[in-house]
């Protein structure tokens, strides 16, 4: 089993009224404004306004891939300026992390390891599935699958937030407290940039396994990947653009509407059951126990988003590092 430690950065898009036709694209693990700020000077009449991010723990991949993408239209090699439109820059960076912050950008070898204080932030793609695997009882060495999970638009964004204590996360399945309340309802200081809408809450205990599944038609990945829980998580889900079902209302992570199984799954299904007992387990039953309960000590939103901290240098930023 792999072990690292994840972080959340953001490819971003700035433009300026000063520079009409030009957009910068960018990558920093503070707020998008933070470097909008110090981009600033004197020489410069306006200031620079973050027309998009994207949060990703593969930053580097993602904003490489763009500028890859948009090479005909840089302006100058040395700068990260492009004469292109904020929807064409948008559309660049969009297919960007589903290439290099997708499901094809881990590896399917190893076990990822989720481990107190990592923060993953995964780019979904339409029709990928997740498998919520845990064990019952540790002494049975028995896996089930307990739930799954479909991704219903592409640049669905999955989060995990590794915490020391269940008693921080919430499960809409479970209908646990402040389950339908959005830990960061906005993505900067000043509460003018709205978030995603959430459209999964869930939690992973000790000792449980997400597999993240491949499309249907994707070829290029036969095993998904696996992520291990060796604390508390909490998985949130978020989407910029909702799908409406059949009753009207948007689809949510756990609508799950595939009837039969593709190849790929059930492979990389198999290959998660027949994995040996965690290196850690808890119960997913509440029993009253302290650790075992759930969404009674909610936090704000620099918690889940330490980045929101006005603190030049956020402690919790530099324990974590960006995936590489």
């Amino acid at each position: 089993m792999k072990n690292n430690n994840y972080g959340t950065g953001y490819v971003y898009i700035l433009s300026n009224k000063s520079m009409p036709g030009l957009v910068k694209i960018g990558l920093t693990t503070r707020l998008p404004e933070d470097r909008s700020n110090e981009l600033f000077k004197t020489s410069i009449p306006t200031p620079f306004e973050v027309s998009f991010r994207i949060a990703t723990s593969h930053p580097k991949e993602v904003e490489k891939k763009s500028h890859s993408l948009l090479s005909d239209c840089r302006v100058n090699p040395n700068r990260e300026f492009f004469e292109i439109s904020v929807e064409g820059a948008i559309e660049a960076v969009r297919h960007s992390a589903i290439e290099m912050s997708g499901i094809n950008s881990w590896s399917s070898g190893s076990v990822q390891n989720l481990n107190e204080n990592d923060r993953v932030t995964l780019s979904l793609e339409t029709g990928q599935v997740f498998a919520l695997i845990s064990f019952s009882n540790i002494f049975s060495n028995q896996a089930e699958i307990i739930d799954l999970w479909q991704v219903h638009s592409n640049c669905d964004q999955l989060e995990l937030h590794c915490v020391d204590s269940t008693t921080k996360t919430s499960s809409f399945s479970s209908n646990h407290p402040f389950s339908e309340s959005d830990p960061v309802p906005y993505l900067d200081r000043e509460n003018k940039v709205m978030n995603g809408m959430i459209n999964g809450r869930e939690v992973l205990v000790a000792g449980d396994r997400l597999v993240w599944i491949p499309t249907v038609n994707d070829r290029t990945n036969q095993q998904g990947v696996i992520f291990e829980a060796c604390g508390a998580v909490q998985v949130i889900s978020r989407t910029w653009s909702p799908v409406i079902g059949s009753h009207g209302i948007p689809l949510i992570l756990n609508d799950f509407n595939y009837e039969s199984v593709w190849p790929e799954a059930k492979k990389a299904v198999d290959r998660a059951l027949k994995l040996g007992v965690p290196r850690t387990w808890a119960p997913r039953n509440n029993r009253g126990d302290e650790w075992t309960e759930f969404g009674t000590d909610p936090q704000p939103a620099e918690y889940w988003l330490p980045q929101l901290s006005r603190r030049k240098n956020n402690v919790k930023n530099r324990k974590t590092k960006l995936c590489t």
